[in-house]
Formats: structure tokens, sequence, C-alpha cells
């Protein structure tokens, strides 16, 4: 017993001393910001992408990763036409139409039934109540060349338009189908005041298009998605026998439906001049090469690169390997703080929005780990753009007239030194470097060169660092602080 005691005695010291010898190690590196921010560099996570090859990564990431964080090889030195895209790194997502509208405002998946909406009591509206807004639906107010010219002094690049939804609405009167405002809107082309705008305001144009026609023979059609195995769920939301034959919900229901979706897309690709993007949704209704044959210099996003949609693909560990792969990426994202299931206009938009300094913050991340921003921002029923969006782009505009070079053309080929040598997004142009301070307002970057000059991009002003064991930190001074992303400009090498 004695034994016992004297052996918890020596255990309890033993703790007391340990205990006091790590708080002196955590107290010393307190006293040492830079030997703190060196641990923090170094304790990082996993980095699936590190010490394998190009192809080594693509095979992890077909394994691992979803299929929108996957893509082809891009040709680049063959497709000086496709430059502008990695160039502008920003684009306006435009999800416009018929669901945009009271009582639809939200998105055509509203009428699509499943488990999880029923439980979580959102709304699932019946096809045919969804589809009767086009009936009368004519926006009054609609202002394309207002939208593009505020995004382009905002420093957007491109724009892409829902020429055509899961809905089926066609934006433009087409010879093809009944669905479309040639039928509904008096001969109304939607589509190309969108062009026009876009060439006025020198934004590069782009086509959304859903190969998925919800409309189309819909009282066929499955309206529930995940499939089930014990029933299905028809135009009604009835349920009936799983043997029933529906057309599935993403499938083309018949040789006729194809052949109406490929004239369509025959008229998107003739009637406006040159487009820039081609963006499909759901499933491509033409290859590249048949596109390239109306349209020569279109880049086809969604089918050539990853297009990760959302941050549940766009975290940034996903994205690094994307472009280690050696694949271009664009991540499409609503601009919203709060989740809702909606991409096209709903009450919740007004309200529930991305500030200026999370769309450029946004921005930085997705320019310096290789990839585009393509943020959704969507009109209103009636084509009125939200107050808030020219607000945004009034701020957006101020802050490129100093900062766009830390966004535009810069590097975005592999390696990078995002999440390997530094945890601030940081963007390159060759020797010169950009990076966004953490919270704290601190730059750290590891493996690295001595600096020629540390500057605040915004005004030139000259900034204070530490260089040490090939490391650099750098803290802007709160005097120096504004309320948008203060990108820090650092020349490496000697004169």
């Amino acid at each position: 017993m004695k034994t016992r005691c004297f052996s918890l005695k020596i255990f309890a010291a033993l703790a007391v001393v340990l205990s006091a010898s790590h708080v002196q190690a955590e107290e010393s590196l307190g006293e040492d910001p830079f030997a703190l921010e060196q641990q923090t560099q170094q304790s990082t996570g996993e980095k699936p992408w590190a010490g394998k090859t190009q192809s080594e990564i693509q095979a992890w990431a077909k394994k691992n990763l979803h299929r929108k964080l996957r893509g082809k090889e891009v040709e680049a030195e063959k497709h000086p036409q496709w430059d502008w895209f990695r160039k502008s790194g920003l684009g306006l997502f435009l999800h416009w139409g018929p669901a945009s509208v009271k009582p639809n405002n939200g998105d055509a998946w509203a009428m699509v039934w499943s488990a999880a909406k029923a439980k979580a009591k959102r709304t699932i509206m019946l096809p045919e109540n969804m589809f009767a807004v086009a009936e009368t639906w004519n926006p009054e107010s609609y202002e394309p060349d207002k939208w593009m010219a505020a995004a382009s002094k905002a420093g957007f690049g491109y724009a892409v338009l829902t020429t055509r939804h899961h809905d089926g609405y066609c934006l433009w009167p087409s010879e093809h189908g009944t669905w479309d405002t040639g039928d509904h809107m008096d001969g109304r082309d939607l589509v190309k005041d969108y062009v026009d705008a876009c060439r006025e305001n020198n934004l590069r144009i782009g086509f959304y298009y859903s190969g998925p026609n919800w409309h189309y023979d819909y009282k066929n059609r499955e309206f529930m998605h995940p499939s089930r195995t014990d029933f299905r769920l028809n135009y009604k939301h009835e349920k009936i026998e799983p043997s029933a034959k529906l057309t599935s919900l993403m499938a083309t229901s018949s040789p006729a439906e194809r052949e109406e979706s490929t004239g369509q897309v025959r008229e998107l690709m003739t009637r406006y001049g040159p487009i820039d993007m081609m963006w499909w949704d759901g499933n491509s209704i033409m290859t590249p090469q048949e596109l390239a044959k109306l349209q020569p210099d279109v880049f086809v996003a969604r089918g050539l690169i990853a297009t990760p949609e959302g941050m549940h693909h766009g975290e940034s560990e996903n994205v690094k390997v994307t472009n280690e792969a050696g694949w271009w990426w664009e991540l499409c994202i609503k601009s919203e703080n709060r989740f809702t299931p909606n991409w096209h206009y709903g009450v919740e938009c007004e309200g529930n929005h991305w500030d200026t300094n999370k769309l450029l913050s946004e921005l930085v991340r997705c320019r310096s780990l290789g990839g585009n921003l393509l943020v959704n921002i969507p009109p209103r029923g009636n084509g009125e753009m939200m107050e808030w969006f020219y607000d945004v782009c009034d701020e957006m505009a101020g802050w490129m007239a100093h900062s766009r070079e830390a966004v535009v053309d810069v590097d975005l080929d592999a390696p990078l030194p995002t999440l390997d040598k530094t945890e601030n997004y940081t963007t390159k142009r060759g020797s010169t470097w950009y990076s966004l301070p953490n919270g704290k307002d601190v730059v750290f970057i590891s493996d690295i060169a001595k600096p020629r000059s540390v500057t605040l991009l915004r005004t030139g002003e000259t900034l204070d660092y530490q260089f040490r064991d090939g490391s650099l930190r750098i803290v802007v001074p709160e005097a120096m602080r504004s309320t948008l992303p203060d990108m820090v400009r650092i020349i490496i090498g000697e004169l």
C-alpha cells in the first residue's frame, strides 16, 4: 500500500513538471510570434498532392473527389483564343427565368419531391403550377445593359445566362418546340438583349443550357430525386408502382426531345454572333467538336474543366488537388451567407447575400488556388437586379482600381504557394506575390527567398517584415487597414 502511494506521488509530481514545461513551451512560442506562426505552418493537415506525380494526383482525384472536381487536359497552346477565361477569373452567373417569378421564386427544383425535402418542410410545387407562370410572364423591367455596365466596372470578365433551365423554358423565340418566348411573349428575344448588353460593356458572353427539359412530355416524367426502389412519383406527385414506365428526371425522354434540344442549341450558336462560352448542366446536347463547327472559338466549361459547385465541393483542399492535377477549374457558387436551395431569385436574396469583402475575398481564394469564380447573383423576376448588387459593384470598382493586378492575369499553373508555403491566400505573377492577411492581419510564408520590397498594394506604402530561416512574416498595422481585402505585394529576389 505504501509503495502504491509513493508511486502515485511520483506520478503526480511528474505530471506537474510536464505540465509546467508544456506551459513554458507555449509561453515561449507566445513570446515569439514568428516561431508560433512557423509552428502553425508546419502543423497543417494532410496534403494528398504532396510528393505525387501529376498522373498519380489525377488517379487519386478520380478515386476520391466528386466528378465536378475533375476535368480534362486543356492544351492551352493550341487554344490561345481561350486565354481570356483564365486571365479574367471572375464571372457573373445569372439564373433567371420563370422560376424567378412568384410563386415560383427559387428554382425549378422546387417541383421535385424528395423524402429529405418533405421532412424539412421545404416548398414542393406541382409541376403544372410552376409551369403556369410562363403563360403570363413578360418582364417589364428587364435591364441587362444596366447589369452589365455595373459588372464590367466591378471587374467581372464574363457572364453566363440560363438560356434554358431545367424547367425547359427558352428565353428566346425558338423554332423548335412551343415552350419559349415566341409562343408566350409575342416573340420577345431576351437572349439577344443580354448578348447586346455584354458586347456593349466588353464582357465575354456565356450561355448556360440545361440538357434535361422537365416540361417536355412532363405527364410521363418522374418528379422525384433521388429515385427509390419502392415507388415512383409522377407529375401530380402521386406514388405509383416502381415498375411504371416514367422518364427519369435527368434523362432525355425520346429521340424527338433530343432533336428539339439540338435544334435549340443550334439556334443559340448561330443567331447571335460569336459566343465565348457554353455551360452545360445535367447533360450536354452537343460534343465540343460539334459546337466548334458552329462556334470555332467557343469555350466549353462543364464537360472540359472542373466545375465544383458550392463550398461542399469547392473547399480549398479539394480545388488544390484539382489544380495540382493540371485541370482548369471554376467554382460556381451562390452569393448567400445562409443556405437556401435557390439559384433563381427568391425574396431571401434581398437580405441574405455576400458583401463586397466576402466576394473579393472569395475571388482571391479561388485565384490563389488556380481557378475562376463564377458567382451567382440572380435578377428579380421582373428583370431588375437587386439594389445591393449595384452597391457591391461600386465598391468592387474602387478596389479593382488599386488591386486588380492581384487577381487578373495571375499565374494559375501548379505549383502555387497557397496551402504549400502559406495558409494565406496568395496569388503570384512571376516574382511578384500578392498575399491576403489572415484575421489577425498577418502574412506568413515559408520556403521563400528574401524579398526586395514589401508594400501595401492599395497605397504603395512600405511594410516592415521579419525574414529568417527562409520564412517571411508581415503584420499590416491597424492604421493601414481597410474594410476590404488589403493585399500585400511582395517582390522577391535581388535587384
